[in-house]
């Protein structure tokens, strides 16, 4: 019995062709590339504040904070920051003043340095407040009798 080339089946791997397989590891690799090329633009790494100055990319600044701010006359919200070292910095926030910036302990700020007006321009605040159960614990202990 002859064997035609009609009856040369290719080799299958879980029922795949070589082609298949082939196709499949071009899209995966191309899905890993542009995965990986869009969190690059996303990631964005802590500074401190004088390194903030220092950079001109978006950071990540945390804080405490010095003053409780007051609004310009640009309508910004505008506040300063004291980092680890007790260095300071002004930031300018150009949305509204987020509800419990008041009870606020700490601030992390996300944006660029502008060297120009020595500014902070901040295009997002992360507020850092006590919790609600430290509260409750300070008073359950105030409260407690002997």
């Amino acid at each position: 019995m002859a064997t035609y080339a009609a009856d040369i089946q290719p080799r299958r791997l879980m029922g795949l062709s070589p082609m298949h397989w082939l196709m499949l590891a071009i899209i995966a690799v191309a899905l890993v590339y542009g995965g990986l090329s869009l969190r690059k633009g996303t990631v964005v790494s802590y500074a401190s504040v004088p390194e903030a100055k220092q950079t001109a990319r978006s950071v990540q600044v945390f804080g405490f904070l010095h003053n409780k701010g007051s609004y310009d006359a640009a309508g910004n919200w505008v506040f300063d920051i004291q980092g680890n070292n007790g260095d300071l910095m002004t930031v300018v926030y150009t949305k509204a003043k987020p509800a419990n910036f008041e009870e606020a302990q700490s601030i992390v700020a996300t944006g660029k340095y502008d060297s120009a007006t020595k500014h902070f321009q901040a295009d997002a605040l992360l507020v850092k407040c006590p919790s609600k159960y430290q509260e409750q614990a300070k008073v359950a202990i105030g409260n407690a009798t002997p």
